[in-house]
């Protein structure tokens, strides 16, 4: 196989390494999961003219263990993210979770109803940040006097 199509694989050690990262949300062999908290600050600074190089460093991540294209990708990623209307999100689940709809929590489980509670509160406040981010888009563009 040809080695440029090949992804970089994680040692165990540097899947350690990059869990130990407060900014980490999950990391596996193939593939790692930045915070919701992260991928906020990083697209704040990457907007202010920061390099993703020096993000990535000063929050802590060794950009050897990431690599190249991983550090100089990850802007391009959360863009499309954002502008495909789905929002950031921490880790991509095999089955989707779904908003609950007119759900009344007092007939659920505590257990689950507070899990349900859990799972709409994250899912509103991705709402209302992607909501903050177009407003300022929108503002951006009008002429300004």
């Amino acid at each position: 196989m040809n080695q440029r199509y090949t992804k970089s694989k994680f040692t165990e050690e540097q899947m350690e390494q990059l869990a130990a990262n407060p900014f980490t949300s999950k990391v596996d062999y193939y593939h790692i999961w930045f915070t919701l908290e992260f991928q906020n600050l990083f697209l704040s600074r990457y907007e202010a003219g920061e390099s993703s190089a020096e993000i990535f460093a000063s929050m802590g991540y060794d950009i050897s263990v990431l690599g190249a294209n991983r550090v100089y990708s990850f802007p391009r990623r959360l863009r499309n993210r954002l502008n495909s209307g789905k929002g950031l999100i921490e880790t991509l689940c095999q089955t989707k979770a779904k908003m609950p709809e007119n759900t009344d929590y007092n007939t659920m489980p505590a257990q689950q109803s507070v899990a349900a509670m859990q799972r709409e509160l994250t899912y509103l406040r991705q709402q209302v940040e992607f909501l903050k981010k177009i407003t300022e888009l929108d503002n951006d563009k009008k002429p300004r006097t």
